[in-house]
């Protein structure tokens, strides 16, 4: 199985983008049944993740979960996908990234009311145009819902899949976190302080178009530090890049300019909903085990970015991984990853 860490250090930015609108621009589908079995996405209701669920379902998905912060615009997208697929379960749970409080009653729900979860797509995220701190955590709002919380979901569900794994199927349950080729230009200054976590908290550091970028590499960081602690035939964990889509949302706290370019760029070059709902689909589905502590971009497993290969780079990401776990030893992760039976945290 060769990873993203084989594959040695991925092109510029350009390079990949390039690729992205030209050659690697359509969606890639494959015949695959779901009968049976049971998905979870997160940020679920609109967007990319809800063409997801589409697809899903369109495969016969049977049962499928989709947390939102807005309960009501989340009945709404159930109410749409019940009305196509009236043969699915379809629920609506709530899940607020920014509090840990609604995190682990997620996770509670999960252990207590769901008896398979064949694979959760971790889709919910944020872009900030401006600098704020999460009263509840102390930490950035964008830092905290795309990198800690997305962190923190992650440790805490593998038992709970690992527990929940069909015996009767030879498949490993999934998680699949979404990430971004923006990762390949990630500036990442918070590296070079003594606190990385602590950096990202300082208003000093906080660029909004730098910011989301660098949450994006700082995953495929954490995903490059917890595979080897996960046996991908209880547990695949992978990152599923969608590409630049045309789905609007995502910028909705940026600026009124920023809005304005990114919507132009969507009309002239972006790939479609459809193509970046299939990519999720393909690494949480069709890829499987192959994938696990990979990132993957453009249909295909991708190299990770060079400053991850880099000594000043390997450094920053073994201080980011521990500082995280620091950062949530409150829940226990430390033990969880242990348990998990591989390596030792």
């Amino acid at each position: 199985m060769t990873t993203s860490t084989d594959l040695g250090p991925a092109g510029s930015f350009i390079l990949y983008f390039l690729k992205s609108l030209t050659v690697f621009r359509f969606a890639k589908t494959t015949p695959i049944d779901l009968t049976g079995q049971t998905a979870i996405i997160t940020g679920g209701y609109s967007g990319i993740g809800y063409k997801c669920a589409e697809i899903l379902l369109a495969n016969k998905l049977s049962h499928l979960v989709i947390t939102v912060r807005n309960e009501k615009k989340g009945n709404e997208a159930a109410a749409k996908l019940r009305s196509l697929h009236p043969g699915a379960i379809i629920e609506v749970w709530p899940l607020d990234m920014l509090s840990y409080d609604s995190i682990q009653a997620f996770i509670k729900r999960c252990n207590d009311d769901l008896p398979r979860i064949d694979f959760i797509i971790l889709n919910a995220g944020m872009v900030s145009g401006e600098f704020s701190i999460n009263e509840s955590t102390g930490h950035e709002v964008c830092f905290q819902v795309n990198y800690l919380s997305t962190a923190l979901l992650t440790i805490l569900l593998l038992p709970i899949l690992k527990a929940k794994r069909n015996p009767k199927q030879d498949k490993p349950s999934r998680i699949t976190i979404v990430g971004s080729g923006l990762a390949l230009s990630a500036n990442f200054p918070e590296r070079n302080s003594q606190g990385v976590v602590a950096a990202f908290d300082s208003r000093e550091y906080f660029d909004p178009v730098d910011r989301y970028s660098t949450t994006k590499l700082l995953l495929l960081i954490f995903l490059s530090k917890i595979a080897p602690y996960v046996d991908p035939s209880d547990v695949v964990i992978n990152i599923a890049d969608p590409g630049f889509v045309a789905t609007p949302g995502l910028d909705r706290n940026v600026s009124p300019l920023l809005r304005y370019i990114n919507g132009l760029s969507r009309k002239l070059v972006a790939r479609s909903i459809y193509s970046g709902g299939w990519a999720y689909v393909d690494a949480a589905v069709v890829k499987l085990d192959t994938t696990h502590g990979s990132w993957i971009s453009n249909w295909d497993v991708y190299a990770f970015p060079k400053s991850m290969y880099s000594p000043d780079g390997k450094r920053a990401g073994d201080k980011l991984w521990e500082e995280t776990l620091e950062d949530l030893n409150w829940a226990g992760v430390r033990g969880i990853l242990s348990a998990m039976g591989k390596g030792n945290a």
